[in-house]
């Protein structure tokens, strides 16, 4: 079958994952159809995928609508249908049986979720729809984070995700991962079992602490707190549920949901979607942040945590030395220093343990390294290997945190390719 996409439908246009990845669209040249709830929903998405371009030209190739009025237009017009709404397998299943009543036997439907299963989404559908089903997981936001994790469901024409895999590589210009279709995909499935730690960890060092020692200059563009309030505790909540119901491996017992979390999502502190209310941050109008303190429920001012061992791998890094900076952390001592180191190692042994889970074995660590540092600008678990000096540094990491020491790692090469200055992913602020 001859495949093109010229026309795209986004339903639940008005969600910031909707509105700006459609707006990646239209940058690209596409004809993007913006449908939500409400015409004014899908305009205020048309206004967040201009303010991501910085260019009102896009709005040219955007027809916002409803449901109500456009849906059965844009649908039966679109050669790609792609599905951003409510993370919840009925409002999902409810949509594609409406899709499926108008759409073209040939269009394509996606959907950008990772934490539901794949498999269950398109069941009761017709045998077109499901052949043409499958994930094309946008990372948000798009316009900074490039990847795209991209798989198929039993039924999933094999042709369709190839087509797909070159069509957001060639059209779009995204970071492409094919990954297996498992709960949270690559980049999810690793990062949030690491939020669940630093989550509980909160609760014996407290949110400016961890956000300190688990800082930018540990190889991420934000630290691990910040980023929860950037995605939302619900939905930080959501995927770990879909983790601790569809997945079962050696780090199973650290995807825990401590009990403030719940305390924070019913009293609405979701992160930077409830600005007023707040999340881990609170930002007052004099500019100061505030810190979410589990023990009281309330937010607390900050002290400004300063610890030796930080400070100077920070100053090393400002000046480049990363290998030296890297060395002092994982010789420091301390309670805090053990923290780090089993943050540091955790990463890397669970990263290396989901080769041949998550992604296909013949990809090697390179799959998840693309997600990781595409995805969520973090320092790939290959660069961080290297950093602190080869394969025996990061073996002697894992096993000094009693974890199991992934054969993977022990004959992996790949970090040997990084000659380069990898400085970006390593703030020191």
């Amino acid at each position: 079958m001859h495949r093109q996409i010229q026309t795209v439908a986004v339903l639940g246009a008005s969600g910031t994952v909707g509105s700006l990845s459609g707006g990646i669209l239209a940058q690209n040249g596409l004809n993007v159809y913006y449908l939500s709830r409400t015409r004014e929903g899908s305009q205020k998405g048309l206004s967040r995928a201009i303010k991501q371009a910085r260019s009102e030209a896009i709005a040219a190739r955007i027809i916002c609508g409803d449901y109500n009025t456009l849906f059965e237009k844009a649908c039966s017009e679109a050669d790609w249908i792609l599905e951003c709404v409510a993370e919840d397998m009925a409002v999902k299943k409810a949509m594609y049986e409406k899709v499926d009543a108008v759409r073209r036997k040939d269009s394509i439907v996606s959907s950008v979720t990772s934490s539901l299963p794949l498999e269950e989404l398109p069941q009761g559908r017709s045998d077109s729809f499901q052949a043409n089903f499958l994930s094309t997981h946008f990372y948000n936001p798009p316009g900074k984070m490039l990847a795209c994790e991209v798989t198929g469901q039993s039924q999933t024409d094999p042709a369709l995700v190839d087509f797909m895999i070159e069509f957001l590589g060639r059209r779009l210009r995204r970071v492409v991962i094919p990954v297996k279709p498992t709960a949270a995909f690559a980049g999810n499935r690793l990062a949030f079992l690491l939020f669940a730690r630093i989550t509980d960890l909160v609760q014996q060092f407290g949110v400016e602490m961890m956000d300190y020692l688990i800082g930018p200059y540990t190889g991420r563009l934000l630290p691990p707190l910040a980023t929860i309030d950037l995605v939302g505790l619900d939905i930080h909540k959501a995927i770990l549920l879909s983790l601790q119901t569809y997945t079962q491996d050696a780090m199973h017992n650290k995807l825990v949901i401590p009990a403030y979390i719940d305390t924070m999502i019913a009293a609405g502190r979701l992160g930077n979607k409830t600005r007023t209310s707040g999340g881990f941050f609170k930002k007052l109008d004099s500019g100061q942040y505030l810190y979410y303190d589990p023990a009281s429920e309330d937010y607390i001012p900050g002290y400004g945590p300063r610890i030796q061992f930080v400070e100077k791998a920070k100053n090393q890094i400002h000046i480049g030395l990363y290998r030296q900076a890297f060395e002092g952390i994982l010789q420091a001592s301390g309670t805090e220093a053990r923290v780090v180191q089993e943050i540091l190692a955790t990463y890397i042994a669970y990263a290396y343990s989901l080769i041949g889970q998550v992604t296909d074995e013949k990809y090697g660590i390179e799959g998840i390294d693309k997600v990781m540092s595409s995805g969520f600008h973090w320092a790939c678990p290959s660069l961080l290997v290297n950093m602190m000096g080869g394969t025996q540094k990061a073996v002697e990491l894992v096993q000094s945190a009693d974890l199991a020491v992934p054969l993977a790692l022990r004959t992996d090469t790949t970090w040997k390719k990084y000659y380069f200055n990898a400085g970006k992913y390593f703030i020191a602020g």
